[in-house]
C-alpha cells in the first residue's frame, strides 16, 4: 500500500513537472500571454520562411508587440507573404508623440531640394499632403526592416522587427517593405563548399606555371 502511494505521488510529480515545462515554453516561445489590444495588421514578403509559424511572436527591442496571423505563398513573386496583427497599444503615437513626429517630419521636408525650389502656396499643400499622410501611422517607420529570428531554449522562429531612423511611418494595414528571411545551415554549408570550391579552383590556377616543351 505504502509503495503505491509513492508511485501515485511520483506519477502526479511527474505530471505536474510535465504541465509547468510545457507552459514555461510557451512563455519562452511567446505564444503564450498576447493579449492584443487596438490590434491592426501588417504584411511582409519573404524569400525563406522556414521554421515560421503562425502565432508566433513578433518582437521589437525585446518587446512582444504582436503575432504571425497567416503564412501564404504569392503565385506571381513565388514569395512567402506574412501577416501579422500588431497590438496598437504599442506601436501607436498618443497625441502628444504625434505632434512631435509631425514637427520632425514637417522640419525634415523643409530642408528638401523640392521644398525650398517650391512656391508659397505649392509649400502650403506639401506640409499639408505631410500632414494628412500621417493619419493612421504605426511607430514602424519605412526604413525598418523585419527579419526571421531564432528565440529561446527551443530554437522557435519568430520575426523581429530592427527599427530605422526615417520620419516616414507605415500605416495600418500596409507593408513592411525591408525584410530578410530564414538563413538555412545547408543553404550556408552550400555557400562555404561551393565558395571554398571556387577558391581552390583559382589558387590552382594561380599556382600551375605552364609547361613548355624544348
Amino acid at each position: 500500500m505504502k509503495s503505491r502511494t509513492s508511485e501515485l505521488a511520483v506519477g502526479i510529480f511527474v505530471i505536474l513537472f510535465g504541465i509547468a515545462l510545457f507552459f514555461l515554453a510557451m512563455k519562452v516561445s511567446g505564444l503564450a500571454g498576447t493579449n492584443l489590444r487596438d490590434s491592426y495588421t501588417l504584411t511582409a514578403q519573404f524569400d525563406n520562411v522556414n521554421g515560421l509559424k503562425p502565432r508566433a511572436k513578433v518582437s521589437m527591442s525585446g518587446v512582444t508587440i504582436g503575432r504571425v496571423k497567416d503564412i501564404t505563398l504569392d503565385p506571381i513573386s513565388r514569395m512567402a507573404t506574412v501577416e501579422f496583427e500588431l497590438d496598437g497599444k504599442l506601436t501607436t503615437f498618443n497625441a502628444e508623440q504625434l505632434k512631435t513626429v509631425q514637427a520632425n517630419a514637417l522640419e525634415e521636408l523643409r530642408y528638401s531640394y523640392e521644398y525650398e525650389e517650391a512656391s508659397e502656396d505649392e509649400r502650403k499643400q506639401m506640409e499639408r499632403l505631410l500632414i494628412d499622410n500621417m493619419t493612421s501611422i504605426t511607430s514602424i517607420d519605412k526604413d525598418a526592416f523585419i527579419m526571421v529570428a531564432t528565440n529561446g531554449l527551443l530554437g522557435e522562429k519568430y520575426l523581429k522587427v530592427v527599427p530605422g531612423g526615417g520620419y516616414e511611418y507605415v500605416k495600418r494595414g500596409g507593408n513592411v517593405e525591408n525584410t530578410q528571411g530564414t538563413m538555412d545551415l545547408e543553404d550556408l554549408i552550400s555557400k562555404f563548399i561551393t565558395g571554398g570550391g571556387a577558391k581552390s579552383d583559382q589558387d590552382g590556377e594561380a599556382v600551375a606555371e605552364p609547361s613548355y616543351d624544348e
